[in-house]
């Protein structure tokens, strides 16, 4: 669900998002990175699926096996 910074809903309306992928702790290496735009809906709500975004990074060559790992979320209106 994304609120602006008065926690108002932000709906029917086009975001972007930055996620990233961070290895180890939250403050970790960044194993990957991408940017998304999707658009909310009546609720407020987006759904993604991280790894189809723009990114030049490989999401295929993440070692899930190195983790554990951490999602960061950034999200920018207007």
């Amino acid at each position: 669900v994304i609120r602006d910074s008065d926690g108002s809903l932000v709906t029917n309306t086009q975001v972007g998002m930055r996620i990233s992928i961070l290895q180890g702790s939250v403050t970790g290496t960044e194993v990957y990175s991408e940017t998304q735009t999707p658009t909310s809906n009546a609720n407020g709500l987006v759904s993604i699926e991280i790894g189809t975004g723009t990114t030049s990074d490989d999401f295929s060559t993440v070692d899930w096996s190195n983790g554990p790992y951490f999602l960061k979320t950034e999200t920018a209106l207007g």
